[in-house]
């Protein structure tokens, strides 16, 4: 079997891996997307589409920045991808909200919104804290249940369909020219002659660079180029509704209403290990959750429920790391891969092919974590 050579190989073809390909292919280089196919443990497919900004980067402005960039350039992201595959995408940003249910909920939200002020560069955070009517007035269509005491709003959070978001980033690299080779999990990876040769159950693969994106596999593949990469999953479960006509005009965190009618709802974390179970008294709790935001909604019957595996690190923020053992080589994880695709897709790329870093990048690498153990 002759070995296929690129100049770029990338690891997982989820939101992460598929919009850096795109990035590379922008830049005129040859890439090879490796895919795991359906025994993958997708967070894709517990993604819940939201473009977030408010309440991120808690102890980490860098973070809090990152998400804001990726927020401001979101819209002119999605009306070109969507131009050039004419898939659409259903972004919309309206601003988000974020419920509060009882004065303690409340106050711990105005505490972080706070801290999150006080850690800006200006001493200024662009989100708002709202009464319980302020928040009725942005809802005019639904009506709140009595525990409603208000949320907080942000301008910068919008939504779009993330399904949609994968399929316009796989037919932007076929589009390009990329090779995509779905049900081709990675095997091992040696680095010969400043060359990587990965193995999958298809052949060999070749590339002067290669860049890590697989999610959950991330860890044992890293640590074959010299790289340590901890992540670990994160249940996450989610309920659909059936459809009804459009009352929810804005995504608020843990509920949104599809263009097609639908509600979705995700309300919960749990660590559970590579468990994806759903949890029927989970399940009842997020339910009764979003009844006692809008009562109006108790009618409506769930249709379908399901949970995925989030990948997180150990503090929760991306990690851009590259090897130090075998240069080329690059990892890239990170909770966020709807919000910060455009950045991926540009600055990561970036960092890739001619190693020019943002302001602040190197927080985001993995010697982070060992200045946390020295301490």
């Amino acid at each position: 079997m002759t070995m296929k050579h690129s100049d770029f190989l990338v690891v997982g073809a989820g939101l992460i891996g598929s919009a850096v390909a795109c990035g590379l292919l922008r830049r005129n280089h040859s890439v090879t997307l490796l895919d795991e196919g359906g025994e993958a443990l997708r967070a894709s497919l517990g993604n819940f589409g939201l473009v977030w900004v408010q309440g991120k980067g808690q102890g980490a402005r860098h973070y809090a920045e990152w998400c804001h960039e990726a927020s401001e350039v979101f819209p002119e992201y999605a009306r070109q991808l969507q131009d050039e595959t004419g898939v659409e995408l259903a972004y919309r940003k309206p601003g988000g909200l974020t419920l509060c249910h009882g004065e303690a909920e409340y106050q711990k939200r105005t505490q972080v919104l706070e801290r999150l002020k006080n850690e800006s560069r200006h001493g200024a955070y662009d989100c708002s804290m709202l009464s319980r009517q302020e928040v009725q007035k942005m809802l005019p269509t639904l009506t709140l249940g009595p525990g409603v005491t208000g949320g907080s709003y942000s301008p910068h959070d919008g939504y779009l369909n993330p399904l949609a978001l994968l399929k316009a980033l796989h037919t932007s690299i076929t589009l390009g020219g990329g090779a995509f080779c779905s049900g081709t999990a990675a095997i091992n990876i040696r680095y010969e002659n400043g060359r990587f040769l990965i193995s999958t159950q298809k052949g060999e693969f070749s590339a002067e660079k290669i860049v890590l994106a697989a999610g959950h596999g991330i860890t044992r593949l890293a640590a074959m180029v010299g790289m340590q990469v901890e992540v670990h999953p994160q249940q996450g479960q989610l309920m659909v509704t059936e459809r009804t006509r459009p009352v929810l005009s804005m995504p608020i965190s843990g509920i949104q209403q599809t263009a097609e009618g639908s509600f979705i709802v995700g309300l919960s974390n749990r660590e559970v290990g590579f468990n994806t179970d759903t949890d029927t008294r989970l399940l009842k709790q997020m339910a009764q959750r979003v009844v006692n935001a809008f009562p109006a909604l108790a009618s409506l019957r769930i249709v379908r429920s399901w949970s995925s595996l989030r990948v997180l690190s150990a503090d929760g923020l991306p990690i851009y790391q590259q090897s130090e053992i075998c240069p080329g080589a690059y990892a890239i994880t990170s909770h966020s891969g709807v919000t910060l695709a455009p950045l991926h897709q540009t600055h990561i790329a970036d960092w890739i092919v001619d190693g020019v870093q943002p302001d602040e990048f190197e927080n985001f690498s993995t010697r982070r974590f060992d200045v946390e153990k020295i301490a």
